[in-house]
């Protein structure tokens, strides 16, 4: 079984985020063929030459071990994966930069964070200045206690700020576009769920998030679908 998952948002092994999506990686494992995380899955992603990402050790343990029993990881980036070097290619993810359409079953399935598809003002000056190769050096000018703290506040109110209707219907109107070509188009970023069959047996997902949702979707032989994780709060 294919498992998508997208916009954990963890800013620290202990936040209910990381232990929830480790349960249920851990129940999920005995059926999961391959892991595609759609992006966003840390609240700030920046790595630093010589200093490794101690907040979230224990996710990235659970992950790499994961890869370890042999189930390929794919990792697409999202807006708050802002500066990735060789660490997660090196601890054996496969990192996309751009959409990426895979062949599951015999369905091609596109696959993209969605961050590049809402032009709102605060989306566009928030990947400027996270992109800006000047604002990149002075951040890395900050020990990095001090710019991780400043990153994820910064990176906090982004996520706050609420999504309107137009940006879900964005995404959907992307997903309907690259249907004439996809069987399938998984989407993440506004972190509403949804699941449309939009042309006859095309569908588009949006995997909602890791927050409030705890949604994922599977691809297998028979199916396609988005599911609720509903393990108790832990």
């Amino acid at each position: 079984m294919h498992i998508f998952v997208s916009d954990a948002h963890i800013r620290k092994d202990r936040d209910r985020s990381a232990r929830m999506l480790s349960q249920f990686l851990h129940d999920m494992a005995p059926h999961m063929s391959q892991l595609y995380i759609v992006g966003d899955l840390f609240e700030f992603w920046f790595e630093y030459k010589s200093v490794p990402p101690k907040r979230y050790h224990k996710t990235l343990a659970k992950l790499c071990g994961i890869i370890q029993d042999g189930i390929p990881i794919h990792y697409l980036l999202g807006n708050h994966e802002v500066m990735v070097g060789s660490y997660l290619k090196n601890v054996g993810f496969t990192v996309h930069e751009q959409p990426t359409a895979f062949t599951i079953h015999g369905k091609r399935v596109l696959v993209a964070h969605g961050d590049k598809i809402d032009r709102r003002a605060w989306s566009t000056l928030w990947e400027y200045l996270l992109t800006s190769k000047i604002n990149r050096s002075l951040y890395q000018l900050f020990p990095p206690d001090i710019g991780i703290l400043i990153a994820q506040s910064v990176a906090a109110l982004s996520r706050k700020r609420p999504f309107s209707a137009d940006v879900s219907q964005s995404l959907e109107q992307y997903a309907r576009s690259q249907l004439r070509v996809n069987d399938v188009v998984i989407l993440g970023h506004s972190h509403i769920p949804a699941f449309a069959e939009l042309i006859d047996r095309k569908y588009y997902i949006n995997l909602g998030d890791w927050i409030g949702h705890f949604t994922y979707a599977a691809i297998d032989k028979e199916k396609v679908v988005l599911e609720r994780y509903h393990k108790k709060s832990i």
